[in-house]
């Protein structure tokens, strides 16, 4: 259970950082697409009489598509399991109460973490119940987000 609790807090942390990634990924698959040494090779002209491909720079050409459709599709993964992690974590959010949803907030979400200290005197909570309530919302969260 520990274990899900750090996993759940460093998401919270990183939840702000999921647009950017979910963007660059897109970077990636567009300059991926574009690069013009991995192009594949066009048929609309014979490139040879016979059906066999013997030219090792076809087969490179062919071997280097390949891995790039792979990469391609890697990469396609990896966003969206990014975007359904952004989803999941949005709506658990917005399931919580307003002051629990603002102590998530100054903690994990905001640019600067605030102390405890700090999150209880906004809250007009002391410092152990503030900690008692992140409890309860982080093991919320992990139902929620990681069943």
């Amino acid at each position: 259970m520990e274990d899900k609790f750090k996993k759940m807090e460093k998401t919270l942390y990183d939840y702000r950082k999921l647009d950017t990634a979910i963007n660059n990924i897109d970077i990636d698959i567009e300059h991926m697409k574009n690069d013009i040494t991995l192009k594949a090779i066009s048929y609309e002209e014979k490139s040879s009489p016979t059906n066999a491909f013997s030219s090792t720079v076809e087969n490179e050409v062919i071997k280097r598509s390949e891995h790039m459709e792979k990469e391609i599709a890697r990469l396609r993964s990896l966003k969206a399991d990014k975007m359904a992690l952004r989803t999941k974590i949005y709506n658990a959010l917005k399931d919580l109460k307003e002051n629990e949803y603002k102590l998530v907030e100054m903690r994990y979400l905001s640019k600067y973490k605030k102390s405890w200290i700090e999150i209880g005197m906004e809250l007009s909570f002391n410092k152990d119940y503030c900690q008692q309530l992140r409890n309860k919302i982080i093991n919320s969260l992990i139902e929620s987000i990681f069943p």
